[in-house]
């Protein structure tokens, strides 16, 4: 019974963030620009089973977020990681929240009001630039978003600005190959946003190399990369 409601919870986010809806790209921002506070209040309501498949400690652990550190929650939405990320880096860490849905941010700081983080800065990014302070984060974490976004190059490179030295960029992506099961005869071009061969494009394309591909979520894949230069001086 738990596995169903696991499996219910995790179509219902593909629906959500995947072209299936039949909408284009623009049709889904101009959706979310225009949203009305029930819609938030029931997303935060499916965030409860979330956990059960995201698996957010274990995602933080792997990536080695810890106390003083500088992230950035880039298409952060009403919070899920942010608020996660807030409590694990502390006082003396921040996190930027951005996204480009007003909304969604207005919902995510009443959020970061009633559980008193002071440690979130919430940003208002652009449809090409989350507009993350240069030079000013560890790591980027990008949550289920990146198909959504249109200039995905020009996006990914003004993010690579706001990386310290050594900082990492992270997907945590939808994985085709995983879904299948529970997308029995989905379109062809919906399930190629999320194949492996598509986020590799898209983070080489970018002028990033990969140096890790973690594969213990469920239905998603994790991408740890940096900035391809960095990566062959260290070598």
């Amino acid at each position: 019974m738990k596995k169903y409601s696991v499996t219910v919870t995790i179509l219902c986010f593909v629906f959500l963030t995947s072209p299936s809806s039949g909408l284009t790209w623009q049709e889904q921002e101009h959706q979310h620009r225009h949203t009305g506070l029930e819609h938030y209040q029931e997303r935060e309501k499916r965030y409860e089973d979330r956990w059960y498949w995201q698996m957010p400690q274990h995602v933080m652990d792997e990536l080695g977020i810890e106390q003083g550190m500088k992230v950035a929650d880039v298409g952060a939405g009403i919070g899920y990681f942010t608020l996660k990320l807030s409590k694990r880096v502390g006082e003396t860490g921040k996190v930027y929240a951005s996204d480009i849905d007003e909304n969604a941010l207005t919902y995510l700081d009443e959020r970061r009001k009633a559980t008193g983080l002071n440690n979130i800065t919430i940003i208002n990014g652009r449809e090409d630039d989350p507009l993350i302070p240069k030079a000013s984060v560890d790591l980027v974490l990008i949550v289920n978003t990146i198909q959504l976004v249109k200039e995905k190059t020009v996006f990914l490179v003004n993010i690579r600005h706001s990386l310290k030295e050594n900082g990492k960029l992270v997907f945590i992506q939808w994985d085709a190959e995983k879904m299948d099961p529970e997308m029995p005869g989905w379109d062809s071009q919906d399930r190629a946003l999320y194949t492996l061969h598509t986020m590799l494009k898209i983070i080489y394309g970018a002028g990033y190399e990969v140096l890790e591909i973690k594969d213990f979520l469920p239905m998603q894949l994790i991408y740890i990369c940096q900035p391809s230069d960095i990566s062959r001086t260290k070598n």
